[in-house]
């Protein structure tokens, strides 16, 4: 009896011993020694960047699924010896990732969507990056955060700058790659453009039609020039002010930073300055005091 028992506890225990390894064993992969491997996801903002606010993206922006970005994988970590790869898409390389060896150590995973030199309406290019770390005999499961990775052009007219040149305005997006769109009352887009790249806002309105007979004035603004930031929305609103001036008020993600002055003919005659009026002395001396009566 006493040996029934103590076979009965040393088969206990084997087995405890066996369920451990099975639990160890289910944590590792079966990989060749010293590597592991790698599985990706990408999680694309739907935002974009302010200083202290973000935004939605524009209506319509296409956002793609994490499967569709490109990968490239790099490594400046020494003992990997990675020469680094790119795939043309997650999906692709996640259909062989089991069969994809790592050896254990450090690496970098750039994702990208889109070509940043493709400008227009609905041209949006995401990007985003991680580092992590690779263990023998261990899967590890990498999200990828990816956001907007070009700049969103936007040009708008207040309904003060509208009433005053009411025969319409005629602007122009001028991108640092050189591409051009048109902007009128009637046609205000997002315009993506490539980033880091100056951009060049320019262009007329016509004002009131005087008479009959008299051709309406055409007033040229000067131009407005700024470097763009990624994942950022510039809207340049023209406005005619309370002086008789046009300005273009410039909104980084929905938030005014700068208006920028960008004409100085005087629009009405409410904005001309009164003028001193002329003494009767005939010379350029200011008129004399008048004299307190006795």
């Amino acid at each position: 009896m006493k040996m029934k028992k103590l076979l009965f506890i040393s088969l206990a225990a084997m087995l405890a011993v066996a369920c451990s390894k099975s639990d160890d064993e289910a944590a590792m992969v079966n990989c060749p020694e010293g590597t592991g491997i790698v599985s990706f996801g990408v999680a694309p903002a739907l935002v974009i960047e302010g200083t202290r606010a973000q935004v939605k993206l524009p209506e319509g922006t296409t956002v793609p699924g994490g499967d569709a970005f490109a990968l490239a994988i790099s490594s400046n970590d020494a003992g990997t010896k990675y020469q680094g790869g790119e795939w043309t898409s997650v999906a692709s390389f996640n259909e062989n990732y089991k069969k994809t060896y790592f050896v254990a150590g450090v690496y970098d995973a750039v994702v990208t969507w889109g070509d940043p030199t493709q400008e227009g309406e609905n041209k949006p290019y995401y990007k985003g990056e991680v580092q992590y770390n690779v263990n023998a005999r261990k899967q590890v499961d990498v999200t990828i955060p990816a956001k907007l990775a070009n700049s969103i052009v936007k040009v708008e007219f207040t309904d003060d700058f509208k009433s005053y040149f009411e025969n319409g305005a005629a602007i122009t997006i001028t991108s640092g790659n050189g591409n051009e769109w048109n902007v009128d009352y009637d046609t205000t887009p997002y315009i993506f453009v490539e980033s880091g790249k100056e951009v060049v806002i320019a262009g007329e309105a016509t004002k009131q039609k005087p008479s009959a007979t008299v051709d309406a004035p055409v007033v040229k603004f000067d131009d407005v020039k700024k470097t763009l930031a990624a994942c950022t929305m510039y809207t340049y609103k023209y406005d005619v002010s309370t002086a008789g001036k046009v300005s273009v008020e410039i909104t980084i993600t929905n938030e005014p930073t700068e208006t920028i002055p960008v004409g100085t003919e005087e629009l009405n005659d409410d904005a001309v300055p009164d003028q001193p009026a002329d003494d009767d002395n005939g010379d350029d001396t200011p008129a004399d005091n008048p004299t307190e009566g006795n």
